[in-house]
């Protein structure tokens, strides 16, 4: 027994085809069943049923892909894992992402580079952290080590370590010496960074902090 197109309904969009012997109505811009000529009461063929539905999800995914994009950048990683999560099948979802990244929407590179950029203006890491933080984005391994070097060979390790042990200093600075070092290098290897990179910063911290108490006493 033949398909046959139930009911259309225009929708925030596009249109929804209900097709009989379909479970859930198929999704498609007004162009194409006006193109197509679809109407209340036509009878589908199998051939011609199977390439309506490889299109509404094309055109589904892409109305989702669309919607997401406009909210923020992702990874391609993440991104097709977003459309996944929606139910979309494999081959809608390579045709949408070829899309995008020949639009240069999705660019792992840039987006990698956003991301490390970002990290290190509000929360100054070391390459370990940095990995670990693209990783968890999808980024590829190789691109996020690219990256993280590439990043990191205009920047001081030690410089680092001391804008974000001076982030938390008020805090870790009112211990005495021993347990202020201890605190404070486990603070900075969480962030990823070495133990000498670490030594050197609360060095410089805490021999500014006994400056300015040696000064205050001499005021």
């Amino acid at each position: 027994m033949p398909a046959i197109i139930e009911r259309i309904k225009k929708v925030s969009g596009g249109v929804r085809l209900f097709i009989s012997g379909v479970e859930e109505p198929l999704f498609f811009p007004v162009s194409i069943v006006e193109r197509g000529n679809l109407r209340e009461g036509m009878k589908l063929t199998p051939e011609r049923l199977q390439s309506l539905k490889h299109e509404s999800e094309f055109f589904a995914c892409d109305h989702k892909a669309t919607a997401l994009l406009s909210q923020r950048d992702y990874s391609i990683g993440q991104f097709k894992q977003k459309l996944k999560f929606k139910n979309f099948g494999e081959s809608a979802i390579r045709e949408i992402v070829h899309k995008y990244k020949s639009k240069g929407l999705l660019d792992d590179k840039k987006y990698a580079s956003k991301v490390v950029s970002r990290i290190l203006q509000e929360k100054p890491s070391g390459k370990p952290y940095l990995i670990a933080a693209l990783r968890r984005k999808l980024i590829p391994r190789d691109l996020a080590d690219e990256t993280v070097d590439s990043l990191f060979q205009n920047e001081d390790a030690v410089v680092l370590a001391v804008a974000a042990l001076q982030k938390r200093w008020r805090q870790l600075s009112q211990f005495e010496v021993e347990e202020s070092r201890t605190k404070s290098y486990n603070y900075l290897s969480r962030r990823g960074f070495s133990y000498s990179a670490a030594k050197s910063a609360f060095e410089q911290l805490w021999q500014k902090k006994r400056d300015t108490q040696v000064e205050e006493k001499e005021y």
